[in-house]
């Protein structure tokens, strides 16, 4: 019953640091609890202990996935099941080797396995298939960022690497509270990152100097009621009135959201759509203007021979196109470009594992847009806004930090329909993880949303203009311009590369110790 009691209030420590109803600082003691069982269990040494273990990390992380991410049944039952069970799994095994590491390793290399194995968990979970980094610990800290102004160097990773460190030396201190060195090096592992992170927000604030005049658009349609049912010619419309409120004469871009074009866009004949002309006739009145905005588009291909592994046939006809969730941007000069999107959400835009499940598509997450596999790119392109570029992210693509980019960029631009998760946290979390990439690059971060949340953030991750959940507003703010290179912009995910590494070393060595054994 202890073990019980202690797995639930690990999970509600970890629930109650997590953004954007919690406070931060819980999570530097939440894994103690969860220690104190893996701890009962080792010494115990009972028939089925490692059983015990999935069961007691399982206990915790499924309560801490359904208390945080919840939401995700507005979109689908299915879909929210799947990802509590393989979120558990992930985390479940993490604990499962550490406690397999205590039999085979000093207490220092266990604990130092505990800590690569969890980021090396993060960095898979950033990269394959059923990717879904929503959880990462580094995240928790997206509404206290006045203590990570270091992830420039480390990313979100950084940030995990620091909660579990720190929750392994309170767990020590706790069991030799009279260690004075102990406790001392706790408290400069919490100390000294926070000074540094003051530090380099001051030393950064020095660096906004250029600035752009942007203009956003919310346009509060109802995703489930209206999205799909309303003309494409009247939202274009309203989205044109609404955004002319604010748009002068100084402006330099217009930010629509996700799938704001619900018009049928063919690449190949793009330039000559009803939507497009519009918003070409808008710069007419106002030259100086570009426009960024959010639709679905599609591209067919010539031939069967040239058809991709995404492609779809077309009312049982012998041709094949591609469907992309995109973002177009047209330069004032009137050139257009468009981005398709490469981090595709699991079972919504993307079904996993295709030889396996392409058959159950029916049972994908609908979280808006065209469902099953969409095509997509192999990087992020930025635009040229001659003399600045700006990066587009859309949606989903938004959680992840290591952004891969093949070309500079002076600012990001989210745009997102976060309205299928109706007024829960979940449209909350996707706003304030957004500040976490604006430190990270040190790029200010502009964001469009259907509904939800729109706004500005700086390059300290600070929010300068906001609106709120099902608001139809244009908002006009500037957009502050930094040119430093960070060093994870250069590096990317490098502590989960590395991580991975001595993870593949450990297990190595205690596959090898348990036969010799």
């Amino acid at each position: 019953m202890k073990n019980y009691i202690l797995s639930f209030f690990s999970a509600i420590l970890l629930s109650l640091a997590w953004p954007v109803s919690g406070y931060s600082f819980f999570i530097f003691f939440a894994f103690v609890p969860l220690l104190y069982v893996i701890e009962s269990i080792s010494v115990s040494l009972e028939n089925g202990s490692g059983k015990k273990v999935y069961l007691f990390s399982a206990i915790t992380f499924l309560l801490f996935n359904f208390f945080t991410t919840y939401w995700v049944y507005h979109a689908t039952m299915f879909g929210v099941v799947i990802a509590f069970l393989v979120n558990t799994f992930l985390m479940s095994s993490v604990f499962y080797l550490f406690f397999k590491s205590k039999k085979y390793f000093s207490s220092r290399l266990s604990y130092i396995g505990l800590v690569v194995f969890w980021i090396s968990m993060e960095f898979f979970h950033l990269n394959w298939d059923l990717s879904w980094p929503w959880l990462n610990l580094g995240n928790c800290f997206s509404e206290s960022v006045f203590l990570v102004q270091w992830y420039e160097y480390t990313g979100t990773l950084g940030g995990s690497l620091w909660v579990l460190v720190v929750n392994i030396l309170i767990f020590r201190v706790l069991k030799k509270p009279k260690d004075l060195k102990l406790v001392s090096l706790v408290l400069m592992v919490v100390i000294l990152p926070i000074v540094f992170s003051f530090i380099i927000k001051s030393q950064n604030n020095a660096l906004q100097k250029k600035s752009q005049n942007i203009v956003i658009v919310q346009p509060n349609i109802n995703s489930y009621t209206e999205k799909f049912s309303l003309s494409y010619q009247s939202q274009l419309h309203d989205f044109i009135e609404l955004a002319k409120t604010k748009i002068d004469s100084t402006t330099d871009l217009l930010i629509g959201p996700e799938t704001a074009l619900v018009e049928s866009l063919w690449e190949s004949k793009i330039e000559y759509s009803y939507s497009i002309r519009k918003l070409k006739d808008l710069q007419k009145d106002f030259p100086n203007l570009s426009i960024l905005i959010g639709a679905t588009t599609y591209k067919a291909y010539n031939s069967i021979d040239d058809k991709s592994v995404t492609s779809r046939q077309l009312r049982h006809q012998d041709i094949w196109y591609d469907a992309y969730n995109s973002a177009i941007f047209i330069s004032k000069s009137g050139d257009l470009d468009v981005y398709h999107k490469t981090k595709l959400v699991p079972g919504a835009e993307k079904i996993p594992f295709p030889y396996l499940l392409n058959n159950i598509s029916a049972l994908s997450v609908d979280l808006g847009g065209v469902s099953g596999s969409l095509g997509s790119d192999n990087y992020l392109n930025s635009f040229d806004m001659q003399g600045y570029s700006v990066l587009p992210l859309i949606c989903y693509e938004s959680i992840y930090g290591d952004l891969n980019t093949s070309k500079e960029f002076d600012f990001m631009c989210v745009i997102t329909n976060d309205g299928w998760w109706g007024n829960t946290s979940g449209y909350k979390q996707h706003f304030s993880y957004a500040k976490l990439r604006a430190i990270e690059q040190r790029r200010a971060v502009v964001r469009s949303a259907n509904t939800g949340q729109s706004g500005v953030i700086n390059t300290n991750g600070d929010v300068i203009a906001f609106s709120d959940w099902n608001q139809k507003t244009a908002i006009a703010s500037i957009v502050p311009i930094c040119n430093k290179k960070t060093f994870y912009n250069t590096n990317g995910d490098y502590i989960g590369r590395i991580s991975s590494f001595i993870s593949s070393i450990l297990l190595l060595m205690i596959f090898v110790k348990s036969k010799v054994k």
